[in-house]
């Protein structure tokens, strides 16, 4: 298909079609990025920001309230905005720091984005945390997105007191009007003098403190925004996630000053950093005229809920850009009645089955506050009571991709929790589960190291069991995440170079293979379909000594493999690959099919529907459709799905049974 589209410079969006008349946008004024000698300088007809490598993370800024483009020379934001940290050792900031690098990633007239890294150190010392971040401003906006990550990038860990975001900003008036956002009621407001000052700060899931000016009231909870309003313009800082990612505050004072606390003081020996992870915290700050305080509850809208670009599940089906079809009103008008049911009735357990993983919603957050915290914010505890583990509490649970699950159940749902819940499982998933891939100097520094559920600590891993970059790279095209889209380019490209694929553990196959397939839709470089072919060459090889079967001590790992040869035959169309899969499935249902269960062996059977789907598409033999149709039902009448990893695996590829129902009732 060839269409006419503008693309930005430096931009990395993946242009598809998309139903709709044409529409072109009609601005007043674009975004417009300059190179300086020490940075850029990025404006919208409302504001305009000075990105300086001698200033991070930003310079200056300077704000219009007319909306024409017209700065005054004094800026509104009058001291950089800086970040930093205190531990054990001093204090780390990036006002005193070697200079930053700023990078331009995207540039257009809807919005530009700019990189902005560096070292976290003290002078004198070699080891340093490390930041990350990305800039993001828009077209006819007065807000602008900071989606900060700091990483513990010394080689061990640190105890770190407390972390924060500050600048101080010129606001007219002997006065100014403060203001805290607060869950489900009316806004908080006082005024503040000179020095006087105001804090809020979420200590746990239920303890709340404030201090200053602001008046302590029971049952008060902050929504993670804060405004400084003077007789002509105000500030407004929102924080993503604010109370579930504790301890958390927002400061500010009668002078300007506006500081968000990232880790509140905590204690004489602080929160322990473990080296290599890291913590990424988006936030957004906006100006505004005095006019316009009235609006400023908008930032709590603005700064949690983001809105997302998508396109109907229909036209992802027709497509076929995921794994399996999404159970939406045009797949289900194509089905019998007796399939219609079964099709609802699976929609809705998996949707109940990823809810309950986190808990009934609590505090207006989609997780319940069970599993909040700085670290655990995003993964779910694991209860470990086989011998061969430690007792204790165990996290690190997002293993075979359960984010991808969680994004594509909010595509299939339409419910934000999910689209909150997945979000919350990628980040956490790159910070602290894959560890950050520039903790070490390594040549793929991170990727082997994982945080291993028996002992809770990071260590070094002998194979690629945990890849899965699938859930990354639909994160980032639904939330613009790019750290996810180079993590998961960056787990790919370890692969091409080491496959760590090993048949005693089949899941070491499954995950190669998907890997890169999931990279090369991502690109369309042909290296990554090349690398997963040189796998799947040395599977099949295998398979044949092995008279067919792909032997292994759990059912489950051959469906994981049987799966990724289903990936690699719709994107080739391999008669070998073909060949191989029906080999794999025959032998299991000639030695495991347990009739009276209605399973392949257990519920680990259930990762053969994709593979019996596209044989029962391929070749029309009924045996396959009529196993597919039995294990469905015993999930959906019988079996009880309840733990994370259970989820996340049974419900992989379930929903592509319906491919082949779709086809049977058009028969009929």
């Amino acid at each position: 298909i060839t269409f006419l589209g503008t693309i930005n410079r430096r931009d990395s969006v993946v242009y598809r079609v998309v139903p709709g008349d044409e529409k072109r946008a009609s601005l007043r004024a674009g975004v417009r990025v300059e190179k300086t000698s020490t940075g850029y300088t990025v404006e919208n007809n409302l504001i305009r920001l000075e990105l300086s490598t001698t200033q991070p993370l930003v310079a200056k800024g300077w704000f219009d309230p007319n909306g024409k483009g017209s700065f005054s020379d004094a800026p509104l934001m009058s001291v950089p905005l800086e970040l930093g940290l205190k531990t054990t050792n001093g204090e780390y900031t990036t006002g005193r720091l070697p200079e930053a690098r700023i990078t331009l990633e995207e540039a257009g007239p809807l919005r530009a984005v700019l990189r902005i890294t560096g070292p976290l150190s003290i002078p004198g010392r070699d080891a340093a945390f490390t930041y990350d971040c990305r800039l993001v401003m828009y077209a006819e906006t007065s807000y602008f997105r900071l989606v900060v990550r700091l990483i513990n990038t010394t080689g061990q860990p640190v105890p770190v007191k407390e972390a924060w975001v500050r600048s101080t900003f010129n606001l007219k008036g002997e006065r100014l009007e403060a203001v805290v956002g607060l869950e489900g009621k009316s806004p908080k407001t006082v005024t503040l003098r000179g020095d006087s000052w105001a804090e809020v700060q979420v200590e746990s899931a239920t303890r709340n403190r404030w201090g200053g000016a602001f008046p302590a009231t029971l049952g008060e909870a902050p929504a993670g925004w804060v405004a400084l309003t003077g007789t002509e313009s105000g500030v407004g800082l929102g924080v993503k996630d604010f109370r579930p990612q504790y301890p958390k505050g927002l400061q500010v004072s009668g002078a300007g000053e506006m500081k968000i606390q990232l880790l509140t003081t905590a204690g004489a020996t602080g929160q322990v950093w473990a080296a290599g992870v890291a913590k990424t915290h988006h936030l957004t700050l906006s100006f505004y005229g005095a006019r316009d305080r009235e609006r400023l509850p908008e930032l709590a809208a603005i700064t949690n809920k983001p809105p997302v670009a998508t396109v109907a599940a229909a036209w992802l089906n027709q497509l076929g850009v995921l794994a399996q079809p999404l159970i939406d009103q045009e797949l289900i008008a194509a089905l019998d009645p007796e399939l219609k049911s079964t099709a609802l009735l699976l929609k809705e357990k998996n949707r109940s089955a990823l809810l309950n993983l986190f808990g009934p919603s609590s505090d207006g957050q989609a997780i319940n506050a069970e599993y909040w915290g700085f670290f655990n914010y995003g993964d779910l505890p694991v209860a470990f009571t086989v011998p061969w583990a430690q007792p204790g509490q165990y996290w690190n649970n997002n293993a075979y991709d359960l984010p991808y699950h969680l994004l594509c159940a909010y595509l299939q749902t339409e419910d934000p929790a999910f689209l909150a819940l997945g979000e919350a499982a990628l980040t956490h998933w790159q910070d602290v589960d894959l560890v950050n891939p520039i903790a070490k100097p390594r040549p793929f520094p991170g990727l082997d190291h994982l945080k291993d559920p028996r002992s809770g600590e990071v260590g070094a891993v002998d194979d690629f069991r945990h890849y899965a970059n699938a859930g990354l790279l639909l994160g980032y095209y639904l939330l613009d995440d790019q750290f996810g889209y180079e993590l998961a380019l960056r787990m790919a490209d370890r692969v091409t170079l080491q496959a760590g694929v090993t048949f005693t553990d089949l899941r070491t196959v499954s995950a190669g293979i998907t890997t890169l397939l999931a990279a090369y839709q991502a690109t369309g470089e042909k290296r990554y379909l090349e690398s997963a072919g040189e796998i799947l060459s040395l599977v099949l090889s295998w398979q044949q000594q092995q008279e067919g079967a792909l032997p292994t001590d759990f059912i489950y790992k051959t469906g994981l493999v049987t799966d990724s040869l289903v990936a690699y035959y719709r994107l080739t169309r391999d008669p070998k690959v073909l060949a191989g899969i029906q080999a794999a499935v025959d032998y299991s249902l000639e030695h495991f099919w347990d009739e009276e269960a209605g399973l392949i062996q257990n519920a680990g059977g259930l990762l053969f529907t994709s593979a019996l789907d596209l044989l029962y598409l391929e070749t029309g033999e009924e045996k396959y459709y009529c196993v597919n149709e039995r294990q469905i039902r015993v999930l959906t009448d019988e079996l009880a799905v309840q733990e994370g990893k259970d989820v996340a695996l049974y419900y992989r590829n379930v929903f592509s049974f319906f491919n082949g129902g779709r086809l049977r009732s058009k028969k009929k």
